[in-house]
């Protein structure tokens, strides 16, 4: 059926650990002895010092200096990378040939191309359950894990994410109740 080829070879517990893109492997466990840069604001750590000096601007006011406006809408921001993903929403080059809708990256096109063919790539390795774009898919994950700390206050039933709450709130639990 297609399903088991897709996550084939994916354990439960690589998506709770990585956000999809791969790692490299580093024989005898090498990469957790480097030096790590940490943020004196918050605590978070890079592998290098340029990783840590982008973050760094992220703790920056938006009345700084160097803040940049975006020249076609106005908003603000304090990181040139966050600036340059902004300026390319104002460029939306990319269109479907179905329905006309534009995106600015080609990758948010083929994503969107997947609500007109129906396709499913990302399967969970737990239950086989089958979505269109990897996010979905890490959510998903969730639901099996063992910390569900978000708890109905009707039914008592209890879930890994607040937005699941939020959809069984909306759903049968609540429905016709006063």
């Amino acid at each position: 059926n297609g399903d088991a080829a897709v996550s084939e070879g994916y354990a439960v517990d690589a998506f709770f650990i990585t956000d999809g893109r791969s790692r490299r492997k580093v024989s005898g466990g090498a990469a957790r002895n480097l030096p790590r840069h940490t943020c004196g604001e918050c605590g978070k750590s890079y592998a290098t010092s340029s990783n840590l000096s982008r973050h760094k601007q992220t703790h920056r006011s938006l009345d700084s200096k160097m803040a940049k406006k975006c020249p076609t809408c106005g908003k603000v921001y304090v990181s040139m990378p966050a600036m340059a993903m902004h300026l390319l929403t104002h460029d939306l080059k990319h269109k479907c040939q179905v329905c006309g809708k534009a995106f600015s990256r080609p990758w948010l096109l083929q994503g969107h191309m997947r609500s007109h063919t129906g396709e499913k790539p990302f399967g969970c390795a737990h239950c086989g359950k089958a979505f269109a774009d990897r996010s979905n898919l890490r959510a998903h994950m969730q639901t099996h894990s063992a910390f569900k700390h978000f708890k109905c206050k009707r039914c008592s039933k209890t879930f890994a994410l607040k937005s699941y709450l939020n959809k069984h709130y909306e759903s049968a639990c609540f429905k016709g109740a006063a």
